[in-house]
């Protein structure tokens, strides 16, 4: 996974900041209740398929995330050191 210092370019360049995190937050509770959930519908196979559909369409999405905004924070830094120049 990408790591990058988002938080400090987006507050240092006036990007709405956080939408992002919080979004890739809320994917990754979406997983941990849907994986609750599984455990606990293990008896009924439409549950299963129906949650295990759910969380295939989720998987490595908060990742993409990541490196969207980790993209994002470069382009912003980018512009910011041309403008500069």
């Amino acid at each position: 996974m990408a790591k990058c210092d988002v938080k400090q370019t987006q507050e240092n360049h006036g990007m709405n900041k956080l939408e992002l995190i919080d979004a890739r937050c809320r994917v990754e509770q979406a997983q941990a209740v849907l994986s609750v959930l599984l455990e606990e519908r293990s008896s009924n196979d439409r549950e299963v398929a129906l949650i295990g559909a759910v969380m295939s369409l989720l998987e490595l999405v908060p990742e993409a995330m990541e490196e969207t905004e980790c993209e994002l924070a470069d382009y912003v830094m980018r512009n910011h050191l041309e403008g500069k120049s």
